[in-house]
């Protein structure tokens, strides 16, 4: 049976640690957080993970309990994720729009051009939507299929890269805050027939309320994703299509998907090409991190003893 102890200890015990440490860090920092609606729901929640999860164990349901763990954990990890955007973008750093938009320049990517060339293609432009919202939905489904093809280390491995490259995001953004590229380029939605720009302007309000409001208070229910730079659109797109690779089955439609998936966060997400760069960058980092140590940890232990010669008399 596949081996997946490693990479099971590095999602529990990260899940766990995000917590603590998000609220220490809120808490020392004096970010005012509204615990209705989520603090006892998600102690609950976890209590009935790990029920479940020794239930499985208890009468031998082997597939269930990384299914319970992984999915688990990632619904779970919603909430120190969300507060690790909001806690990063209260830093008010300079907005760095005008960075970003200069970075897409000279790549020689005319974003507006883009866009509307985009928007003149019907069955383009309704994929992209689509993918673009496929991105809850993979993330729930991806660790579940994982399991049930008995790629059990690979589930593992997957929720906790994702936890890693939103932390990681959300440490970046707190230098390149950013608008994106609708409000920078004060682009004009209306103007667009086939491109549901609704996601480029829903974070605004948000976004605006965590940087200049004294008042503002964090509130689960009312959070957006409110991070531009690195995309975390493109990077669970890279993270999606590499944890589905080993299943033949799905692993060109994973691919096709996620390709979609990345590159609508420009017209979908409002998001710079530069964004979406990075946040595959951020994924191959979040990847490699989770994999390398425990591939060479298990090549280390399964690797025979090498005898130390014996001396000879001369």
């Amino acid at each position: 049976m596949e081996d997946f102890s490693q990479a099971r200890l590095f999602l529990i015990a990260g899940t766990i640690f995000s917590y603590g440490a998000l609220l220490l860090t809120s808490s020392v920092s004096g970010f005012p957080l509204s615990f209705e609606g989520w603090l006892y729901e998600a102690a609950a929640f976890a209590t009935a993970v790990c029920a479940a999860s020794f239930l499985a164990l208890r009468f031998n349901f082997h597939q269930l309990r990384p299914m319970i763990e992984c999915c688990g954990c990632g619904l779970l990890l919603v909430v120190p994720i969300t507060l690790s955007t909001y806690l990063s973008a209260r830093t008010n750093f300079p907005l760095a729009d005008h960075q970003l938009s200069g970075w897409d320049k000279w790549l020689g990517i005319d974003w507006s051009a883009m866009m509307a060339w985009i928007d003149r293609h019907y069955l383009l432009s309704e994929a992209l939507n689509k993918a673009y919202r496929s991105f809850a939905y993979q993330l729930l489904l991806c660790p579940a299929l994982l399991v049930l093809s008995n790629h059990h280390r690979r589930a593992y491995q997957m929720v906790g890269a994702y936890a890693l490259l939103c932390f990681l995001s959300s440490a970046i953004s707190i230098f390149f805050p950013a608008l994106g590229a609708y409000a920078y380029y004060q682009f004009d939605a209306s103007s667009l027939q086939h491109i549901n720009a609704t996601y480029g302007y829903l974070f605004l309000e948000e976004f605006h309320a965590v940087r200049n409001d004294p008042n503002f208070i964090w509130r689960l229910p009312e959070s957006q994703g409110i991070v531009t730079f690195p995309s975390v659109h493109a990077a669970v797109a890279v993270l999606c299509a590499w944890a589905l690779w080993p299943v033949r089955l799905l692993r060109y439609p994973a691919l096709v998907l996620n390709l979609a998936m990345g590159f609508s966060a420009i017209p979908a997400g409002s998001h710079y090409a530069v964004d979406v760069i990075a946040g595959m960058a951020v994924a191959v980092a979040s990847i490699g991190f989770v994999t390398r140590p425990v591939g060479q940890r298990s090549t280390a232990l399964s690797a025979p003893a090498t005898p130390s010669p014996v001396p000879t008399q001369s």
